[in-house]
């Protein structure tokens, strides 16, 4: 397991019931169930101005996660995030280990 940063852009018009159980399906497929992982840092960052339309939005609410990953995760969750369209944009890094 190695740490990583997670940044995903939900659609901005999701009312809050949407939002919480897309966020929670999302969790779902960064830590599925039997993993053992210590609990991720979550900041939501709300909504903020985008740098350029994507799908017609010109806002997007934005949550940051810090937290563990098997690397092999990362392909399930791009291919879970592919077919969902409340998501605009998400992006995986990886943290330096100094």
């Amino acid at each position: 397991m190695r740490e990583y940063e997670v940044t995903v852009v939900l659609q901005p018009e999701l009312n809050d019931e949407e939002q919480k159980a897309l966020l929670e399906r999302f969790q779902g497929w960064m830590m599925p169930d039997g993993v053992e992982a210590p609990e991720p840092t979550i900041k939501h960052w709300g909504k903020r101005q985008l740098a350029y339309p994507i799908k017609d939005y010109t806002e997007g609410y934005y949550v940051y996660y810090e937290l563990m990953l098997d690397p092999a995760q990362i392909s399930e969750i791009n291919r879970n995030v592919k077919f969902n369209d409340d998501i605009l944009r998400h992006l995986i890094v990886r943290k330096d280990e100094d």
